[in-house]
């Protein structure tokens, strides 16, 4: 589900006339002069690196690791799609049913002007519900159905660089730097974020890249547990700067639908709810979602992988840190459709950085 992707780039990228229709106030996204400064890739978090994952590749060029903030929720927009998405079906059923039986003769001949115009009717309630599906609706169905399968994030030791594959309308694939990554869980960015069951969330600011508006994703699992953030970003820092040597190496998932991929993210909240509230109660309450609402949410997430694709890297990122291969360019604001580049801009005045000595915010070419 990239919901959560969706609403970061839209925040950012939305039109100036939109954003007043909606009414949408630009929010403040400040930090302090200390926080950007920093290279993070030099400092160690945690003496205990682990692959939590799930990672596609593992290499000695390049790691890969699926992105996503809200996986665990996939499966209920599915659902949701898909029932609406009977009523068209079910429309069209009727319609061609009519129609096979008056071609063939098997309809009532006192009752053909009923039967042609119940045709006619349901062909109708097919084509408008049809349309106002792919017209309006996909702007929904589109976050788990025929789009990306995964979004991935690749970490390249050799370029020191970091590439992100998300939808179009999530902001597209970029690259940024290794060294202007900045762990928003914790450390100066964030805080321990201990029980709310959340990916580990990366952030690539505008006064490290010079994008004119932040750009963020979350990679891995949800977790409960502070540790696994910063153990993770170990495992990924320590790759980065020192290689695979002396670290563990990861079990590969597959990009390929599989029924058991969604068990996980949906079990785990309810383990978590059994051990902090063990009563009967909480007991007999769960009996139901285990037994109905986790078989229907893990097959939701099996149908949304089955619907989806998975798309190839381009060429010049499969080939990055091959020998004699280019470089993939850094993204920029030309990257974008005039129209995005100058809702970008508008939306750079989020980004202020202050400096905590004096209290006045930096000018760093951002206002």
């Amino acid at each position: 589900m990239y919901v959560g992707e969706f609403l970061l780039w839209f925040g950012s990228a939305i039109k100036a006339e939109t954003r007043k229709k909606l009414k949408m106030g630009y929010t403040s996204g400040d930090m302090t002069l200390k926080e950007v400064q920093k290279n993070y890739t030099q400092e160690s978090v945690s003496n205990n690196p682990r692959p939590i994952g799930p990672y596609y590749a593992y290499n000695d060029r390049y790691l890969e690791i699926r992105g996503g903030m809200f996986e665990n929720f996939r499966g209920i927009l599915t659902w949701i799609s898909l029932l609406i998405f009977t009523i068209p079906g079910i429309a069209g059923y009727f319609a061609f049913k009519i129609a096979f039986k008056i071609h063939n003769n098997q309809w009532d001949e006192t009752k053909i002007g009923s039967g042609i115009f119940a045709m006619i009717f349901f062909s109708i309630i097919c084509l408008i519900a049809t349309y106002l599906f792919i017209r309006y609706f996909r702007y929904i169905y589109r976050f788990e159905l025929f789009t990306i399968r995964h979004i991935r994030v690749r970490f390249n030791r050799i370029t020191k660089q970091v590439y992100i594959q998300r939808p179009k309308y999530c902001g597209g694939t970029v690259v940024f730097k290794w060294e202007h990554i900045m762990p928003a869980n914790f450390g100066e960015t964030g805080s321990d974020m201990g029980g709310t069951n959340v990916v580990n969330l990366f952030t690539f600011h505008p006064y490290k890249t010079g994008f004119p508006v932040a750009q963020s994703v979350g990679i891995g699992k949800n977790t409960y547990n502070p540790q696994d953030y910063k153990d993770e970003w170990e495992f990924i820092r320590r790759y980065m700067e020192h290689g695979p040597e002396n670290l563990p190496k990861p079990r590969l998932s597959t990009h390929l639908p599989m029924p058991f991929h969604g068990f996980e993210g949906h079990i785990k909240p309810m383990i978590h709810a059994l051990k902090n509230a063990p009563t009967a109660w909480v007991y007999l309450l769960l009996i139901p979602v285990f037994l109905i609402l986790l078989p229907f949410y893990t097959v939701g997430y099996f149908i949304s992988e089955c619907l989806c694709w998975q798309p190839r890297w381009s060429k010049v990122i499969r080939q990055a840190g091959q020998m004699g291969k280019p470089t993939p360019k850094e993204t920029t604001l030309a990257d974008y459709p005039p129209k995005v580049q100058q809702a970008l801009l508008d939306s750079r005045l989020q980004w202020c950085v202050r400096d905590e000595k004096t209290g006045k915010l930096v000018d760093y070419g951002n206002s």
